[in-house]
């Protein structure tokens, strides 16, 4: 291989330049086989996941967000806030519970005592 041919192999394509390689490679994006083609692709490309199972957009997003140190963290951050949230509201959800059951108990307190007052 040429130098030129290897540096274009080694060179990381852009998602755009991937697509169109795709439907160079397909016979464009009329092909009435490209729906297949696709599927195929998903399901067993190098650069999808797991071999033999069709990688979805959440796992897209899964792979890129563990793989960016910055969006790790973003997203890291946000489970955090999203964990606390879920707590407090499961305590308010207590509290709620505690504060009827004291509403129940001062009625049942306040018609033992209504006789004596």
């Amino acid at each position: 291989m040429t130098g030129r041919g290897m540096a274009l192999k080694e060179r990381k394509m852009t998602m755009e330049e991937r697509i169109e390689a795709f439907f160079r490679q397909s016979g464009g994006p009329n092909n009435s086989k490209i729906e297949k083609l696709l599927d195929e692709h998903l399901r067993n490309g190098k650069d999808h996941g797991m071999p033999g199972r069709k990688e979805t957009f959440e796992d897209a997003v899964i792979w890129t967000v563990m793989h960016d140190p910055s969006l790790l963290l973003l997203f890291e951050r946000i489970q955090k806030w999203r964990t606390g949230r879920s707590e407090k509201q499961q305590q308010l959800l207590q509290l709620e519970e505690k504060i009827k059951n004291l509403e129940t108990e001062i009625k049942k307190l306040t018609e033992k005592i209504k006789p004596y007052v």
